[in-house]
């Protein structure tokens, strides 16, 4: 049985300022970076992803300048490691807070 998937990523550079500053105010730069099941997702919502992650950003309080689309990379996941991992962490998770 396939117990890897594979996902497309694609990394977005973000331009933003927070108004809250006083002038003249530091643009600040921010990696955001999407799955392709959130893309379709948004295109099926008649959402550009920049438009989305604009959204995003002004829903905290800051303006966005820029949106520039970078590399897309696919990854393959092993979707039994990562189970694996889960599982772990809840039982430490678990542990710590008995104690």
């Amino acid at each position: 049985m396939e117990f890897e998937k594979t996902i497309n990523l694609t990394a977005y550079a973000v331009e933003y300022i927070d108004q809250r500053e006083p002038k003249p105010r530091t643009v600040h730069t921010q990696t955001v970076v999407l799955d392709g099941g959130r893309i379709s997702a948004l295109h099926r919502l008649n959402l550009r992803p920049a438009g989305y992650i604009s959204q995003q950003f002004e829903r905290s309080g800051f303006t966005v300048t820029s949106i520039h689309k970078g590399e897309t990379v696919e990854a393959a996941v092993d979707l039994y490691w990562l189970w694996q991992q889960a599982v772990v962490g809840k039982q430490l998770a678990t542990i710590f807070v008995k104690h």
